[in-house]
């Protein structure tokens, strides 16, 4: 018998699950969205990008707050689409509206979507116009899997720079970090939805 409750604790551990999360009759979790809590923040050393990542996380914050709970690849799409609309709406300076799910091909500004494109989900210039020299690239990861060094070189090749831009990820379950880069762990938290 106590050989099935480990295993009930070791499925409630990997399933993500905390005693906290208001349940319905059925177990189910339900009622309003999640919150962030940060318990990872990588540092790039740059100010400017760091205060800009903490202005993201506040936008995210907001936006996962007001999503149903979810999972899985809808759940991901419906995260950036919401993320995506209101960074447009808020017109960041640096990012504005089309620094946000801007799609490039070597360094060019492509449609979005184009097939053979990357597709970056925000992005911090040194200005307002599609000129103006990129300082960071942020990308935001809803499930399990980070980004793996082959999905940052192709990153940083489509929107056409090298290794002093920072890429940072920005993930619901393991927090802010920066990649291809040394930088300075602040240990606050993972971002949790």
């Amino acid at each position: 018998m106590s050989l099935a409750f480990v295993a009930l604790e070791l499925l409630d551990i990997r399933a993500g699950f905390r005693p906290d999360q208001p349940r319905g009759c059925d177990g189910r979790w339900c009622g309003e969205g999640g919150s962030l809590t940060v318990v990872r923040k990588d540092r790039t050393g740059d100010p400017r990008i760091d205060a800009k990542t903490d202005e993201l996380l506040d936008v995210l914050n907001e936006v996962v707050e007001s999503t149903e709970p979810g999972e899985g690849f809808l759940y991901g799409t419906r995260i950036h689409a919401r993320l995506a609309a209101r960074l447009r709406e808020l017109d960041l300076p640096g990012i504005g509206r089309h620094g946000v799910e801007q799609s490039f091909v070597a360094g060019d500004i492509v449609r979005h979507g184009l097939s053979g494109s990357i597709r970056t989900d925000v992005l911090l210039r040194d200005g307002r116009t599609s000129a103006a020299p990129i300082r960071a690239i942020w990308d935001i990861k809803t499930g399990e899997t980070g980004l793996s060094p082959r999905r940052i070189r192709a990153l940083r090749a489509g929107a056409g720079v090298d290794d002093s831009v920072p890429i940072i990820e920005i993930h619901l379950l393991r927090g802010i970090s920066v990649k291809g880069r040394v930088s300075v762990t602040v240990a606050i938290g993972v971002v949790v939805a």
